[in-house]
């Protein structure tokens, strides 16, 4: 994979590009926090460990695996130069997120706890912003799939 390559994929895809950063960003900020402090974050996320293996589970599923997450779509954008892919994935775990997130819910009535009234907008703006990306580049750039 040359430079000039990777310019050209960037350059062409920036709708691509932009989402991409930005889910790296969120997905590296959620591994900083969650491996920094499981305890603090884990609560906030109403996520309390029975004991330290608990912890460990916490720093594993929220903060190592939004890391990969985060280095999975870099690698997709800007290794092999496919930003267009890294968005669709990036759509794929987003939205399976917010509406496994809205379902349950209202079947588990976790509708009056704080973090739900804080991640089900946030989340639903987030996708939303990724569906206007994947449409720009769709519509103005092209597929992006080259």
């Amino acid at each position: 994979m040359t430079a000039e390559i990777l310019r050209h994929a960037i350059e062409t895809n920036i709708a691509s590009t932009i989402a991409t950063i930005c889910l790296m960003l969120y997905f590296f900020g959620t591994a900083f926090v969650f491996i920094k402090n499981p305890l603090k974050y884990g609560k906030n996320y109403s996520v309390q460990p029975v004991d330290n293996a608990g912890k460990t589970e916490i720093r594993v599923y929220y903060g190592a695996i939004s890391a990969a997450l985060g280095l999975f779509l870099g690698f997709l954008a800007f290794v092999c130069a496919k930003p267009f892919y890294s968005l669709c994935g990036g759509l794929f775990f987003s939205n399976a997120v917010f509406w496994t997130r809205l379902i349950f819910t209202f079947v588990d009535k976790g509708w009056k706890c704080p973090y739900t009234k804080l991640a089900i907008p946030a989340e639903g703006f987030f996708i939303v912003a990724l569906w206007i990306c994947f449409a720009i580049a769709i519509a103005v750039e092209g597929s992006g799939i080259v």
